[in-house]
């Protein structure tokens, strides 16, 4: 059964590719476009990996990391963000760092999304 990875970003392109991407590497992949619609998905479908972006509509990036962190159903899930503003690593608090698995800045290359995809998930994260 492959590996179920959610990508949750308000650029419809930017999804399309990440889509293209990961489905062609052989995982299952859904899609959100906006942090509350990845939360209540990230819940329900329980995937193994969350592609997420930080600046969204209705919930951003953030907070929705931080409910999934919050429940217990869901704070074992890596998250790889992805971001187009370059100094928004700067952002992210001491405590909130520690649950994110991986950071990348758009434009990104989608091999090495790829790799650090597999690398997360071959790491035993569920």
């Amino acid at each position: 059964m492959p590996k179920k990875i959610l990508i949750v970003d308000d650029n419809r392109d930017t999804v399309v590719s990440l889509n293209y991407a990961l489905e062609k590497t052989g995982y299952e992949v859904a899609y959100a476009y906006d942090g509350q619609e990845g939360y209540i998905k990230a819940v329900e479908w329980q995937p193994n990996l969350i592609v997420l972006d930080v600046m969204m509509p209705v919930m951003d990036g953030y907070t929705m990391n931080r409910h999934l962190k919050d429940n217990p159903q869901t704070q074992h899930i890596p998250v790889v963000i992805i971001t187009a503003r370059e100094g928004i690593r700067s952002l992210f608090d001491p405590e909130q760092k520690a649950h994110v698995d991986a950071y990348m800045t758009k434009p990104f290359d989608f091999k090495m999304l790829i790799e650090k995809v597999q690398e997360l998930l071959a790491e035993g994260k569920k």
